[in-house]
């Protein structure tokens, strides 16, 4: 029986070598996070640069999908002169940035445990789309059915799609796209006034 009293100290050991060992990863993990955004922002910044000789704006350089925290996100949109529109920070997610060649982007909001890239349209996204005079086009098609949103918005919901929800706001080139695989969540999201620039 008097054995017992010297065993707590080897797995007290161990269960403190594991919590270090977790803290360490998750550091790692944090710091491969900042380096990844960071190199993100310094290709994007190169590469969304105007052309100072007077020539036609080149198509964008496409971006594959890259996880960000919060933080990330911000200072990339910050940095640049397109707008890149979500719709705030949530709790246990990542952000996921994808921009194509025609200047489109994408910030999917991944949940703990799914990588940047992965398959399937099961999480909210929010696209921005270069879209000269959007709220007027937008206006035009909605015929009057539109939904007001903040800041002198309108929103139309997708006849054919209803999980998707277009906006448009006031003196803004860009039209915005709020998916969701639940109809009702996109339009809630999309008439919050919670949708805006992330920079």
């Amino acid at each position: 029986m008097n054995q017992v009293t010297g065993s707590p100290a080897g797995p007290a050991r161990r269960s403190g070598g594991i919590r270090r060992l977790l803290e360490d990863r998750r550091v790692a993990v944090a710091a491969a996070i900042v380096v990844v955004a960071a190199v993100v922002l310094v290709a994007w910044l190169l590469l969304s640069r105007d052309d100072s000789s007077g020539s036609a704006k080149q198509p964008a350089e496409p971006v594959k999908p890259v996880a960000l925290s919060e933080s990330g996100l911000k200072t990339l949109a910050g940095a640049v002169e397109e707008p890149i529109y979500w719709a705030g920070a949530q709790k246990g997610f990542m952000y996921e940035l994808r921009r194509t060649a025609n200047g489109s982007t994408y910030v999917r909001y991944l949940p703990r445990g799914v990588k940047a890239g992965a398959g399937g349209a099961r999480y909210l996204t929010i696209a921005t789309y270069p879209f000269p005079d959007a709220l007027d086009a937008l206006e035009k098609v909605a015929g009057g059915k539109g939904i007001d949103v903040p800041g002198g918005g309108v929103a139309l919901v997708s006849a054919q799609r209803p999980m998707s929800v277009h906006l448009a706001f006031p003196d803004v080139d860009y039209q915005v796209e709020v998916f969701d695989p639940s109809p009702e969540r996109a339009r809630e999201i999309a008439a919050s006034g919670n949708v805006r620039p992330a920079g």
